[in-house]
């Protein structure tokens, strides 16, 4: 085995690097992959857009209830669709080609492919409707102001890339003998390298508890530390049940190539940002309700599929 912080190729990992690996995974693709991801629901947003008179499809927080009558339905629905202005939809489509350029390479990882497009289907079919009911009971009859934009969404594929994040390294082995116990013939037995997917659920309840304890960005979503004491309570005892269960994450001797590495970094640092930029810091005027809402199903689909998996 090598020694830690050997690596095969003797080079640090480079952007230059990752963009050469990123470009093989391209062409390696199938073309449909790329086309699904990078080209439907962009196109998609900048035609509704671009269409006369889809302003009226933004959601009124003077409606009483998503089921209301059919135009609260629709509105609630497809308001997640529509967009305040050029800007604001410049910026959600490119928050979201940001997140699947992150989210795809880690699913392929992780085996996690087909779970990727049905977990897609699944968020443009219930975020929108999930994100908003939560601003009609935390905002309704405040005010009659509209709401609209795709970052319920993005929400939704944050959490996701939160998960698989952590599906797509559980995958990643050390050399030989680091898939079992290593057995050392001077000292005692070593635990494996690796992390168990099921950790996500920790750093999912700790985002949350950030998003509460933190100081808001803006004034109607103010802190809330008793519910992000209870959310740290959580992931506190939901780590101390892993680390006896399955033991502690152990990433030090995976021995991946620079670019690797260098995926997962970007990965976490996509999923930090995104946590702090949609939850906490948040411009005035964002709907924390729908993101949170949005991230809250997003961690909750692919958690799913780690249960299935064990």
């Amino acid at each position: 085995m090598r020694a830690e912080g050997d690596r095969s190729d003797g080079n640090p990992p480079t952007l230059r690097g990752l963009v050469a690996s990123v470009a093989a995974a391209v062409r390696s693709r199938p073309p449909t992959d790329l086309f699904l991801i990078a080209l439907p629901l962009p196109t998609l947003l900048v035609a509704v857009s671009l269409t006369p008179g889809t302003d009226a499809w933004r959601l009124s927080l003077a409606t009483g209830g998503v089921f209301e009558s059919r135009w609260a339905l629709w509105t609630a629905f497809a308001s997640s669709f529509v967009h305040a202005s050029p800007g604001h939809l410049f910026d959600n489509v490119v928050n979201y080609w940001l997140l699947v350029a992150v989210a795809y390479p880690l699913s392929v990882v992780a085996g996690w492919r087909r779970r990727l497009f049905g977990a897609a289907v699944i968020y443009l079919a219930v975020v929108p409707l999930a994100s908003a009911w939560a601003t009609i009971v935390a905002l309704g009859g405040l005010t009659n102001a509209p709401t609209a934009g795709f970052s319920d969404v993005n929400s939704a594929l944050l959490g996701y890339l939160v998960v698989v994040w952590f599906a797509a390294l559980a995958t990643e082995a050390g050399d030989g003998e680091t898939n079992a116990t290593e057995r050392d013939p001077i000292g005692p037995a070593r635990p494996a390298v690796g992390v168990d997917a099921r950790w996500a659920v920790v750093a999912a309840l700790g985002s949350l508890a950030l998003a509460y304890l933190a100081p808001s960005g803006v004034g109607y979503f103010p802190s809330l530390p008793a519910v992000g004491s209870l959310f740290a309570l959580c992931a506190a005892l939901v780590a101390a049940w892993l680390s006896v269960g399955v033991g502690r994450p152990r990433v030090v001797g995976l021995d991946l190539p620079p670019e690797r590495e260098l995926l997962y970094v970007t990965g976490a640092s996509v999923a930090v940002a995104g946590v702090i930029g949609s939850l906490m810091i948040v411009p005035f005027g964002s709907n924390v309700f729908a993101h949170l809402a949005g991230y809250v199903v997003g961690v909750a689909v692919p958690l799913v599929g780690v249960v299935l998996d064990g």
